[in-house]
């Protein structure tokens, strides 16, 4: 049987480059003075999110850490988007425009987690689920506190938190091993409509 060889003879540059002297870092901070981004639990400053509960039946939450991705909402609301609709008729297509109001869109935080990575305590999970499912009954709001992006506050309604991968259906997905051990993995997903700014 007849053997194959080949040969290649190439080469090998300098595989150790000289280390940089200095790097640019550009960091990612909101537009409004004074306020720093960032999650203590990550090792950077910043300030954290809170809700506060109009009566003393729930405790103010404050975030364990800031969400990782927020939906609708940058140093204010984004969510008073134009509407425009247009009625076919016999002799055209008549439109109507109106401004948006903040109600008819959601905001929406996550914590991106997986099945192996957690980014939140069952605590804190669940006093987000005992705010999601003890609503004001006495026509008053939850507020909610970004105080990572603007000193504004807001009066919200909370529309649903999930935990998973159930992919924001309102459900809860708990690992046995994580749960035990204080944490939730998957990700998590709280969602709710600004009413109005509070005063």
């Amino acid at each position: 049987m007849p053997t194959l060889t080949n040969n290649i003879t190439f080469t090998v540059g300098n595989t150790t480059p000289d280390p940089p002297t200095s790097i640019d870092i550009l960091p990612l901070s909101p537009s409004v003075p004074g306020q720093l981004p960032g999650d203590p639990l990550s090792g950077q400053g910043g300030a954290l999110r809170r809700l506060v509960y109009p009566s003393s039946a729930l405790a103010s939450l404050t975030y364990a850490s800031n969400p990782d991705v927020y939906v609708n909402f940058s140093v204010g609301p984004l969510d008073k988007r134009p509407k425009l609709l247009v009625t076919p008729t016999l002799t055209g297509n008549p439109m109507v425009g109106w401004l948006g109001v903040s109600r008819d869109t959601y905001v929406e935080e996550r914590w991106v987690g997986s099945q192996n990575k957690s980014r939140m305590t069952l605590a804190f999970f669940l006093d987000l689920q005992a705010y999601y499912e003890n609503p004001p009954t006495d026509g008053s709001y939850i507020i909610w506190e970004p105080t990572d992006r603007t000193s504004k506050r807001y009066n919200i309604l909370i529309e649903s938190l999930s935990l998973g991968d159930s992919g924001g259906s309102g459900n809860y997905e708990f690992d046995y091993i994580a749960a035990r051990h204080g944490y939730v993995t998957g990700q998590i997903i709280f969602r709710f409509r600004i009413v109005s700014e509070v005063a």
